[in-house]
């Protein structure tokens, strides 16, 4: 049933990636796009999976815009999990290896979001501030993953990076914590486990930034892992 599971999962994603690169050749508004395309992997992904997904503290979500979404990061399952809750008028921030999955990789490219490159600082940090553009002069939304790769253990968060932390004061806007709960027990490739669930995610109130600076990020960054880590925790 594994294989059954993760090959139906994965033809729906290519096809969701196909959707997507056909209606991005005919619209002007790439976020639109962007934003169909998840709403896509939802409904192609879910169901071969068994995959159920329970939304607390939803309006939390666009309570205040222009945000910065900050996410756990865990396996390959966090694209039907979290697909979902992505809105309009957000880019994501994403490892540059994600410009080699077919269809997705451009498809990532041409809607807006944005690509770094990990082991190199000052580029990294460049995309950065190209997000920081993007939230003051544009108006829309960052949705990144601070742990920057997938967390190990169940139930734990990784370390913060700050990009997203000095990312907030700079621009202001507040950041707003998403947490799935844990997936260890629901997918699990090493041991081929892909079981039929429902996963919930919660969605925290907003952390302001107003007002902060630089000398603030570390705090800032201290409180938004904790709160994610407590929900997390309750979760587990």
């Amino acid at each position: 049933m594994f294989f059954l599971r993760v090959g139906g999962a994965a033809l729906g994603f290519l096809a969701a990636c196909a959707y997507g690169v056909v209606i991005a050749l005919f619209r002007r508004d790439r976020s639109r796009v962007a934003h169909d395309t998840a709403q896509m992997l939802v409904r192609l992904m879910r169901p071969p999976l068994g995959l159920r997904v329970v939304v607390r503290g939803r309006e939390h979500l666009l309570a205040r815009w222009p945000c910065i979404y900050i996410a756990n990061h865990q396996s390959l399952y966090d694209v039907p999990v979290l697909a979902e809750l992505y809105p309009p008028r957000t880019v994501v921030i994403g490892k540059k290896e994600l410009r080699r999955i077919p269809l997705f990789g451009w498809l990532y490219v041409a809607t807006g979001n944005v690509l770094i490159d990990r082991k190199d600082n000052p580029s990294a940090v460049g995309r950065l501030q190209e997000a920081e553009e993007a939230i003051v002069e544009r108006g829309v939304s960052v949705w990144i993953f601070p742990e920057g790769t997938r967390g190990k253990v169940p139930g734990r968060l990784l370390p913060f990076k700050k990009g997203a932390f000095y990312m907030a004061v700079a621009t202001g806007a507040p950041l707003v914590p998403v947490v799935a709960a844990p997936l260890k027990g629901v997918f699990d490739p090493e041991h081929r486990v892909a079981r039929p669930a429902t996963v919930e995610v919660r969605v925290l109130e907003p952390i302001p930034s107003v007002g902060l600076g630089e000398a603030d990020v570390e705090t800032l960054m201290e409180t938004a892992h904790a709160r994610m880590q407590a929900a997390l925790t309750e979760m587990a």
